[in-house]
């Protein structure tokens, strides 16, 4: 460590005058805000949306589905980091809403395909400006390049902590 990094209160509210110091080292403490970042965002993406009762999951399935068509749920769900059990709930509340169909998909006769149906790509459209209000956000704060540092580093370091996962679940270890 190279010298003591501010405690942050998760449960701060921003008005506390006082900041506590901690033996936090770096790493710790990036971890703490990349955990704070997220909570922080799925909260302002869900209040956001409340206005169309979606929540920031069930967005974030639309727009990957819009983004890429025919995928089944299973590969839904690893695309959203999600349970199996939890994507068929939301997809179910998507087709129910009309937002996304299921249909034959286009190289498994075994696997079903979902797509986002038009009225799925206009809800997308009308929430949109919204919810990724958080981009002009982020770009304040950081700029283009520290967004695409920040993106880059982040998602290196997911690799590496997934890959130390895989080992550790390996049979064996």
């Amino acid at each position: 460590m190279t010298g003591e990094l501010p405690y942050v209160d998760p449960f701060d509210d921003g008005r506390s005058p006082s900041v506590a110091a901690t033996d936090m080292d770096e790493a710790s403490s990036l971890i703490d805000a990349v955990f704070r970042f997220e909570r922080a965002v799925s909260r302002i993406g869900n209040a956001r949306l409340r206005p169309w009762n979606m929540t920031l999951s069930s967005y974030t399935a639309l727009r990957i589905l819009a983004n890429r068509p025919h995928l089944t749920l299973a590969q839904l769900s690893r695309r959203c980091y999600a349970r199996p059990q939890t994507m068929t709930r939301i997809v179910t509340q998507l087709e129910t809403r009309g937002f996304v169909a299921r249909g034959a998909h286009p190289e498994s006769e075994r696997a079903l395909s979902l797509e986002v149906t038009e009225a799925g790509l206009a809800a997308l459209d009308e929430m949109g400006a919204a919810v990724l209000k958080i981009s002009d956000t982020l770009n304040a704060v950081l700029g283009r390049d520290g967004i695409v540092a920040a993106d880059r580093q982040l998602r290196e370091a997911a690799l590496v902590v997934e890959g130390e996962l895989r080992e550790a679940e390996r049979p064996g270890k």
